[in-house]
């Protein structure tokens, strides 16, 4: 049985493949470090949710209030930062009441495992009437006026294309004037309505 001699080259390049490995591994080490960390400072870790249906919230900023230091949460709603003590953390989203976190507050036990709970934010508009008139006492005069009580008349259809009745000349000023004159189509809701 024969065996291999390793050959000369072998024993020259090793020297060089070894320092190549030394220099991969402490680049790989260098990129590993976090210069975010600093004397006092502390790794916290949490996932952030919503409070009523306890599902991730993605895409969360967490700010240092104070500074522009921060990050944002990934699709799964979970973040990590390094903090002091004395920092506070506000965590805000679109649609969700941002919340504001003091980290003296945080139980040490608690920096790996914290979960964060967002409410909607909820915008309750104010109650809106829309008349064709353009105030409330035009309709009111219009109501008071109204000369045939038992006809209803519904806004949306357009009225009888043959009428007895012959229509009024309108002229208001020549802006409207010109407009009646040219617009080719009339409105479905209230032919006669003059903003």
């Amino acid at each position: 049985m024969l065996l291999h001699k390793p050959s000369k080259l072998f024993f020259q390049t090793r020297p060089l493949l070894l320092s190549a490995f030394c220099v991969f591994c402490s680049v790989l080490c260098y990129s590993q470090l976090n210069y975010d960390f600093t004397e006092g400072k502390f790794l916290i870790k949490g996932k952030v949710v919503d409070l009523q249906t306890k599902a991730p919230i993605a895409m969360t900023n967490v700010r240092i209030n104070g500074t522009s230091k921060g990050t944002t949460c990934d699709n799964d709603g979970v973040f990590a930062t390094y903090v002091s003590k004395t920092d506070t953390l506000k965590f805000s989203s679109t649609g969700y009441l941002s919340k504001v976190m003091h980290m003296e507050d945080v139980d040490s036990t608690k920096y790996y495992i914290l979960q964060i709970e967002l409410l909607h934010d909820f915008i309750k508009l104010k109650e809106v009437t829309i008349y064709p008139y353009r105030d409330m006492d035009e309709f009111k005069k219009a109501f008071i006026e109204a000369k045939d009580m038992q006809r209803a008349s519904m806004y949306g259809l357009t009225p009888p294309k043959y009428t007895n009745n012959i229509p009024k000349p309108k002229f208001y000023n020549p802006v409207s004037f010109l407009y009646e004159r040219l617009k080719k189509k009339k409105r479905a809701a209230d032919p006669d309505f003059k903003p």
